[in-house]
């Protein structure tokens, strides 16, 4: 054999020596992917289950006093003295303020004096009427003479009544000048000090709040009101039992006393898209400050039966929500769902998954729909998810 075709021959097994063997490999890969796919994947999995779950709310509330009063004069004078440290906490009735009563004092007295004067007036009215009717029977005097005697014991009589009424009025006035606390609640700061001429267009002398009981304002959102009541009209519940509600303080502790909801409006903020709501909490300790704000959790006092889903199984993709699931083959399947809350170490499912459906929890990374898989039976889940299925 000459040089040249030796050449030729070397040349060729380099090129397609290397070509052949590529495509040896490549069958050889593709039949070893082949059996791996068909080799079950061991993962571990979980069950979707019917559980309790307690609605609950949660919002930032703000307290406020259930009463709020500005204190006032309600009469002219000159404001004498005051009976109460500002902020100390004050009882309904007690007095604050003094206005100067001399005048009304004076006033008083000259009603009552008008009142004796028309009293005595008309004793005399009605003796003259005694005997002008003892004149008329014997015919001594005209009818007329009665009637005048008549009239005359009706006008003082309205004269009495009207400085009664004076009296009264004049009495009333005088005790206006002690100003007092129309609720047991706590004095702010005093607005007019003493020695300043007051009236009732003065404003405002102080402002008293009551502190217990004292009310929270929060909201509840009302796709979340909604919901509670359809579960409970579609499950033909009785008479909603209502919430609990606690609050957290701002320095972070939970409020020792539940409240009481006593008031929900009558629409929905437009704006928010929630419903205001009113608690009342028994404040004995004052640790609730009418403006301060608190966490508010308003939790149903009766569950509400949910699908839960392990957390750890639930993944995200740009087309939504999804879990695997283990078929009645042993084989994986996607499956997309919706949630909503979350409730402890699970997600509850709103749509797309059954009590006593198997999940994949770890291992469905290299998962492709109809991978056959292996597993163990986690502890507690197998009879949990059979329950499941016979309630179903």
């Amino acid at each position: 054999m000459d040089r040249k075709k030796l050449i030729g021959i070397i040349v060729i097994a380099i090129i397609v020596v290397p070509v052949v063997f590529n495509k040896v490999a490549g069958f050889i890969s593709a039949k070893i992917a082949a059996e791996m796919q068909k080799r079950p994947t061991e993962v571990e999995i979980g069950y979707a289950t019917k559980g309790d779950y307690y609605p609950k709310n949660e919002s930032v509330g703000r307290v406020e006093a259930k009463y709020s009063v500005d204190v006032v004069a309600r009469i002219n004078g000159w404001l004498q003295k005051r009976y109460f440290k500002e902020g100390a906490f004050v009882k309904k009735g007690q007095t604050l303020f003094l206005i100067q009563p001399n005048e009304y004092q004076i006033a008083v007295q000259q009603a009552e004096a008008a009142v004796r004067q028309s009293e005595a007036a008309l004793i005399n009215a009605e003796k003259e009427l005694v005997r002008a009717k003892e004149l008329v029977k014997n015919d001594f005097v005209s009818k007329s003479y009665y009637d005048n005697a008549l009239a005359t014991r009706d006008q003082n009589r309205a004269t009495r009544d009207v400085n009664k009424a004076n009296l009264a009025a004049a009495k009333l006035n005088l005790s206006y000048t002690k100003i007092t606390s129309p609720v047991d609640g706590r004095v702010g700061k005093i607005l007019i000090t003493e020695g300043n001429l007051v009236n009732s267009q003065s404003g405002t002398l102080a402002r008293i709040v009551s502190t217990s009981p004292i009310y929270v304002y929060f909201t509840i959102k009302s796709e979340d009101y909604i919901a509670y009541r359809k579960y409970r009209m579609e499950n033909n519940l009785p008479k909603d039992p209502g919430m609990n509600v606690q609050i957290r303080l701002s320095d972070g502790s939970l409020y020792k006393e539940q409240g009481k909801i006593e008031f929900m409006n009558n629409e929905v903020d437009k704006t928010a898209g929630t419903i205001s709501v009113r608690a009342t909490f028994q404040n004995k300790d004052n640790l609730l400050v009418p403006g301060d704000f608190v966490n508010v959790t308003a939790t149903a006092k009766e569950p509400i039966k949910v699908v839960l889903v392990p957390q750890i199984a639930v993944s995200d993709s740009t087309e939504g929500t999804y879990v695997w699931l283990v078929d009645e083959n042993n084989t994986a399947q996607q499956k997309y769902i919706k949630i909503d809350k979350q409730e402890g170490d699970n997600w509850i499912v709103t749509e797309g998954l059954e009590p006593g459906q198997r999940v994949i929890e770890s291992g469905f990374q290299r998962l492709k729909a109809g991978t056959p898989v292996t597993f163990k039976e986690p502890k507690n889940s197998v009879v949990q998810g059979e329950n499941n299925k016979k309630e179903n």
